[in-house]
């Protein structure tokens, strides 16, 4: 038999033994550590005969313990943290009872971590606080505290399970994180942290920030960082450091804030646990108030003195200040007060300053300086100013810079005599004698003092004159000077007038004739002028002695004279005295009574001729030139001669020749009676082939421009033979002045050949003898057309 069967043998004797229970076996399944929610089993096992009965129970920190199950397994579907502990697994019969532990260390993820605060209750700064963090793991959780932001973000703190505030901050007051941890995860706890503490100091702030104007809405606000929360109260604090509660408010709102609002004011913040205050000081910005000036003197002052000038204004920021004197302002720096170390007399006036700043500007009152001292050198006027004229107003002014006011006295100065106590020496309607040097002297109780001025009156010319270098006759070729003389101021310039015309002469005074000349004759004066009148002088008369100069003839009226008019000669020469005159025709000395003119009442063709005159006084005679004087007139009656004389046969020619006496010569046209036609333009009328239709009356007609004449007619009487003979007057080239002809032609006749000539009727004629002349050749003028 081999080992092996032996102990088989032996153990089976021992199991067949009654035995009470051995100490049990204990397992847990899975082995290894053991995580919360798994699956675990534990098994327990004891050796006994008869077998043991199991009953597991779970013992209890105090010691006791609680049955679990019956079995002889305990399991843990999901175990849990809950069940990690001590377990004790009793196996028993009836021989007896074992027992035996085993821990069941149940492994989990941190449980939410528990956080305590200690102390307790509310925490006040600077404290000491202890934040604690405990959580359920198993392993046990590693911890770490972290302090959140209010941004969402943190800040780790410490890695432990307590925080501690040695000396708790009002800043240490948040949101706090515990973070538990360990290998099977994380749980975080948060807690709050409310240090409670008294106001911190308040933060005051001023809106709108910047420079305060007064008028405008300014808002303090105060704020503390306190917790409790703080309460607030505003007090002005007064100068004595008293103070006045303006309201019990975070903010101090002023909606109009005055000048007068400047000044410190107090934020009270406080809690329970304490109090707080914080300053601010309002500087309230305006324009400057109340300006007054002030002198260090009162009363009067000297000349000399010293004397300060100072200016106050309530305003913010200070003002600057701008000195005025008599409302002018001053080129003193801005100065304030300002010192005159030696007052002087141009420092008295009317005083003022000015004071300004950003926000506004005001003048102050007026201080007016009053500096006594002795009249200075007096300023003279003239009104009007520049050139005085005589008979204007004039006022001579004189004033003198003095204290007490200066009073005048006005002297003309050579006459020794004072004119006027007055500042104004007035002259109505001033002379041209009232020119001269005047004083004027300014005096008062300190002193005097003068001035002088002069006084140039100008006027026009006065007593103008005018004189000559001889007297009584002036005969030509010798000097004379003429001189004209006026009071005038400025000095007159003259004019020279003859005969009321202004010369030629240059303005000068006095003027010379180096030799005199007979056109120099005539009546003389000189015109005074300046720019404030003229006058004339008296007027000269300067009577140069000569002998006549060549005469000269003239005839009125001029241009054609014509007989019947009257006519008028005329002789002048420019002597002195005035010369006689003689008068010659064609050289002839005439009977008229010696005369400068001579006229014709009616003039004749006779006077026709060359005139000249002779002037002559007792200086000398000189003969004129010669003046035709040519009479016109209209022709004389015509006187008509027939060319040839004697019988006329037919079949010959004839002339009828035509003259007249006048001026200018007579031109001639020839008209046969009862026929209104010319038969001729010119002195003769030549009739050629003559014939018995050839007969009848024919005159001529003599015409210029100034008239005309016709002939008279010509009565013929003849007696006729068959030879047809023409009888014209017996006379051999006879003139025959009254014409026209009668030719009296005849066709039949008496046999007889003599013919009785009918004498010419004269310009006397009786008008019966030239109407039976008419007659009779009507008579004769029918029968020979009859006959024909």
């Amino acid at each position: 038999m081999n080992l092996r069967s032996a102990a088989r043998g032996f153990l089976a004797f021992l199991l067949s033994v009654p035995d009470a229970p051995k100490t049990p076996s204990v397992t847990v399944s899975p082995s290894g550590e053991i995580e919360e929610g798994s699956s675990v089993t534990l098994s327990c096992s004891s050796d006994a005969n008869p077998a043991a009965n199991y009953t597991w129970f779970k013992v209890n920190t105090d010691g006791s313990s609680r049955a679990m199950n019956q079995r002889q397994q305990l399991i843990f579907r999901n175990i849990l943290s809950s069940d990690s502990g001590q377990y004790r697994c009793d196996a028993r019969n009836e021989l007896g009872t074992k027992s035996k532990l085993i821990t069941i260390n149940v492994k989990y993820a941190p449980k939410t971590p528990s956080v305590t605060v200690s102390p307790s209750g509310e925490i006040e700064v600077g404290s000491s606080v202890t934040l604690s963090c405990s959580s359920d793991a198993n392993p046990a959780a590693n911890y770490t505290w972290f302090k959140v932001n209010t941004d969402g973000s943190s800040r780790v703190m410490n890695q432990e399970q307590q925080l501690d505030f040695s000396y708790i901050l009002s800043s240490d007051s948040g949101q706090y994180l515990c973070e538990a941890r360990n290998e099977l995860g994380t749980r975080s706890k948060m807690t709050t942290i409310n240090v409670k503490y008294a106001p911190k100091t308040p933060s005051v702030t001023v809106s709108p920030s910047g420079g305060i104007e007064e008028g405008s809405s300014v808002t303090l606000s105060c704020s503390s960082d306190a917790n409790p929360a703080a309460k607030y109260t505003w007090f002005k604090v007064n100068t004595g450091r008293s103070s006045r509660v303006m309201n019990q408010r975070q903010q101090l709102v002023f909606s109009y804030i005055l000048s007068s609002d400047s000044g410190q004011y107090c934020c009270e913040a406080r809690n329970e646990l304490g109090t707080k205050k914080e300053l601010i000081t309002i500087k309230v910005k305006y324009g400057p108030k109340h300006t007054s000036v002030y002198s260090s003197l009162s009363g009067e002052m000297e000349e000399g003195s010293s004397v300060t000038l100072s200016c106050s204004s309530d305003a913010n920021p200070a003002a600057n200040y701008t000195w005025f004197k008599n409302n002018q302002p001053l080129v003193w720096k801005p100065s304030q007060p300002y010192t005159f170390p030696s007052v002087r007399p141009e420092d008295r006036g009317t005083y003022h300053c000015h004071a300004q700043n950003k926000y506004g500007h005001l003048s102050s009152n007026s201080l007016f300086m009053d500096v006594e001292y002795a009249p200075k050198t007096p300023s003279v006027t003239v009104s009007p100013s520049g050139e005085i004229e005589e008979g204007s107003s004039v006022t001579l002014s004189c004033s003198s810079d003095a204290n007490p006011a200066a009073k005048y006295t006005w002297f003309k100065v050579n006459t020794g005599r004072s004119s006027r106590v007055m500042s104004q020496l007035v002259f109505s309607y001033i002379l041209s004698s009232n020119s001269g040097q005047y004083r004027c002297d300014a005096r008062n109780k300190l002193g005097t003092k003068s001035k002088l001025i002069t006084i140039n009156v100008k006027y026009g010319p006065k007593h103008t004159s005018v004189y000559s270098s001889l007297s009584g006759e002036i005969e030509e070729g010798s000097s004379v000077t003429l001189s004209c003389s006026s009071d005038a101021n400025p000095a007159a310039k003259y004019t020279w007038f003859k005969n009321n015309q202004t010369p030629v002469w240059k303005q000068s005074q006095p003027y010379t004739f180096p030799s005199v000349r007979p056109e120099d004759r005539g009546t003389y004066r000189c015109h005074a002028e300046n720019k404030y009148g003229h006058l004339s002088s008296n007027s000269l008369f300067m009577d140069v002695k000569y002998a006549p100069k060549t005469p000269s003839v003239t005839v009125s009226p001029s241009g054609e004279i014509e007989e019947g008019s009257s006519v008028t000669l005329s002789c002048s020469s420019d002597a002195n005295p005035a010369a006689n005159y003689t008068w010659f025709k064609n050289n002839q000395p005439l009977v008229w009574k010696p005369g400068q003119t001579y006229t014709f009442p009616s003039v004749r063709p006779e006077d026709r001729g060359m005139y000249h005159c002779h002037a002559e006084n007792k200086y000398g005679h000189l003969s004129s030139n010669s003046l035709f004087m040519d009479v016109k007139y209209a022709p004389k009656t015509p006187s008509v001669t027939v060319s040839p004389s004697g019988e006329i046969e037919e079949g010959s020619s004839v002339t009828l020749s035509c003259s007249s006496d006048a001026n200018p010569e007579a031109n001639y046209t020839w008209f046969k009676e009862h026929d209104d036609s010319v038969k001729e333009s010119g002195q003769n009328y030549t009739i050629t082939n003559i014939t018995f239709e050839l007969g009848g009356n024919y005159y001529c007609q003599a015409h210029n421009a100034i008239g005309l004449h016709n002939s008279t007619i010509l009565l013929i009487k003849g007696n006729c033979s068959f030879k047809r003979h023409f009888h014209l007057p017996h006379s051999h080239n006879h003139t025959v002045k009254h014409f026209p002809i009668y030719v009296a032609v005849c066709y039949q006749c008496m046999k007889t050949n003599d013919y009785v000539p009918v004498t010419i009727s004269s310009q006397t004629t009786t008008v019966a003898v030239r109407s039976i002349v008419v007659l009779l050749a009507t008579i004769l003028l029918l029968v020979f057309l009859w006959m024909r």
